[in-house]
Parts: C-alpha cells; structure tokens; sequence
C-alpha cells in the first residue's frame, strides 16, 4: 500500500483550483446592502500524476461542487470517499474505484488534513499506482448574483466604478463580439464609459452580475432580434481566466 502524504500548497499557486483569496476593491460608490459577501465553500476533486522528476501534476478533473457552508462542504466530500467512486474519462488505464479499505484510508487521511483554516480548510494527496487522488476544500467570500434596473442602487455594475474593466460588447446569440475595451470604468447616473467606448442606457435595463466582480447591462433590439449584451468585469480575473496576465 503506498503511503499517504499531506501536501502544503501555501507555497504553490492555486490555478487549478480556483482563485486566490483577495479582499475586494472599495467601491467609487457608496455600497447597497446586496452586494454583501459571504464565505463559499468549494470541493475540488482531481487525478493527479507524477512526471519523470517526481513532481504531480493535475490529470483530470472529477468533481466541482461549491456549498453554503463549511459542515456540507466536509460532509459531502466523507460521502463521496465513501463511495469510493473516481471516474477518469478517455479509458486510461488508471484506478477508478476504491476498495473499502482503501477508502478508510483515504477518509482517515482527509479527516486528519490541514490547510491554512482561511482560503484552505483541508488538503490531501492520496497516492493511488501511479496516480493520486487530490481533494481540497476551499473557501472564498464571494458575494451573491444580483439582478437590477440600471437606475437601482442595487445595480452591480455600480461596484465596479473606478476599477479596471474588460468591457465586451456582444450579440446573445451566436456571441458575435462587436467591441472589446479595457480601461478604468467612468459611471454616470445612465451612462458608462470604458476608454473610448461610451454608452448610454435606460433607467430600466436590465443588469445582472456578481458585484466586485462582473456585471452585464442587456438591452433589448427589437421583438425578432436577439439583445445586445455589455459584459463588464475586471481586468484582473478576465485575465486569469483567460490565462494572460493583465495589463498594468
């Protein structure tokens, strides 16, 4: 049986598992009640596998769930050992399905686990021939969808003010992109300016979004033609996401 080992990432990046945890800019404009953070728990589950100088890289993913709170985050992810049950797609020839006393293992190994008790509640590696397993429980303060007019105090794109955005501006469907800009986001009572691209928009538009983070203004064209969208969110994560680092 291989041993099981515990891995301490406070000294590794956590592209793989999500982003890390920053506080959030200050609003330009005074915040609405709904834009309130609070803490998401994520469970991250992967196939790892080990390079020729010994090093493990990330194989495949098996699951992504995010919880309300930390007890259904831990309690889902003991069911899930329990189970003993790790699909690994493209037919490699890779373990899939634990044997029960290997899951005691396992479950004992992520109950003892330790993370920093901030962004990382619990970690472990748990070798598996010659893959391993890799569980991780996370936690990050996001704060809560929104959906409101433009002239709501509760509009989300109002958190964004003063901030570095992406703005891309969009057909629904197929996603034909008409522009794309970036720059520090200039918000008037109806309008919105990022760089050189200015818009005006109706009191009642529609926006939805995750305040500190994105935010997308719909407007209509018209009974048989799809909306224009105008997707704003900052540069920083679109830039992780798309894997570039941001301009400074």
């Amino acid at each position: 049986m291989s041993a099981v080992t515990y891995h301490d990432t406070r000294t590794e990046t956590r592209e793989d598992y999500g982003r890390e945890h920053q506080a959030r800019p200050a609003p330009a404009i005074q915040a609405h009640p709904s834009w309130r953070e609070h803490d998401h728990f994520e469970l991250w589950v992967e196939w790892q596998q080990r390079d020729s100088a010994g090093r493990w890289h990330p194989h495949q993913a098996v699951t992504h769930r995010t919880f309300r709170t930390r007890e259904d985050t831990l309690l889902h992810a003991e069911r899930l050992i329990g189970r003993g049950d790790f699909p690994m797609e493209g037919g490699s020839p890779a373990p899939v399905t634990l044997l029960r006393n290997r899951r005691a293992a396992l479950l004992s190994a992520f109950r003892e686990a330790e993370g920093d008790g901030v962004t990382l509640i619990r970690e472990v590696r748990f070798p598996v021939g010659e893959y391993a397993l890799s569980l991780r429980v996370t936690c990050e303060r996001l704060a809560s969808p929104v959906r409101a007019t433009f002239s709501s105090a509760a509009n989300p794109l109002r958190s964004l003010a003063g901030q570095r955005v992406k703005l891309t501006v969009l057909i629904e469907h197929p996603y034909d992109v008409l522009v794309r800009a970036e720059g520090p986001l200039d918000l008037g009572e109806r309008a919105a300016r990022v760089g050189t691209e200015a818009q005006t928009f109706a009191p009642g538009a529609s926006v939805t979004g995750v305040p500190y983070r994105s935010a997308t203004v719909t407007v209509p064209r018209g009974l048989l033609k799809k909306p224009l969208l105008y997707r704003y969110e900052l540069a920083a994560e679109a830039a992780e996401r798309e894997g570039a680092p941001s301009r400074p």
